[in-house]
């Protein structure tokens, strides 16, 4: 059970990361957004940087939360050498969870990202081909974000829920899904 203290920090420490991540893309995006509005005079820069930024202000809370929320899990674990019979069982449950939101965030997040591109492709030949691209542009970067992402953490998760899955089998642990 030692092995699985260890192994919970560093998935809670690797939420951390993630939200800095979004926060750093976020911090990108003000950076853009304000030059594109700042030093360009074409109607679509102007219509993309506000996309950005309302894109930022997403990167930016949703990096915030996820640092709050995982951060503190972090420090609740951190000091312990190993789980309990209740911890183990909160985790898997609240892992099984997390894997189940990614795996149906992921077939959304692929679906946006496509539709985003075919209607930007089709603005192309649109009068207003500044304002199709610009409201597409930021809504398909954020889907493809947080696709990326979600996928790493996926992966983590999996293998985690998996390791935790033999721990309660081991210990025979019963949990009620």
């Amino acid at each position: 059970m030692e092995n699985t203290a260890k192994k919970t920090k560093i998935i809670y420490e690797g939420d951390v990361y993630a939200g800095s991540f979004y926060l750093f893309i976020g911090v990108c995006g003000v950076l853009t957004a304000a030059s594109f509005y700042f030093f360009t005079e074409r109607l679509g820069f102007f219509y993309l940087s506000i996309g950005l930024s309302i894109f930022s202000i997403y990167m930016l809370g949703k990096g915030a939360v996820m640092i709050y929320l995982y951060f503190s899990r972090y420090r609740f674990y951190k000091n312990h050498d190993q789980l309990s019979r209740e911890e183990i069982k909160d985790e898997r449950r609240y892992t099984r969870w997390r894997v189940l939101k990614k795996k149906k965030n992921r077939r959304r997040y692929i679906y946006t990202i496509l539709f985003g591109c075919l209607i930007a492709f089709m603005g192309i030949f649109h009068r207003e081909k500044g304002l199709i691209g610009a409201t597409c542009i930021p809504i398909v970067l954020m889907a493809m974000i947080e696709f990326g992402v979600g996928l790493l953490t996926e992966f983590r998760l999996t293998e985690y829920l998996k390791h935790l899955h033999k721990l309660s089998e081991l210990f025979n642990i019963k949990i009620k899904d």
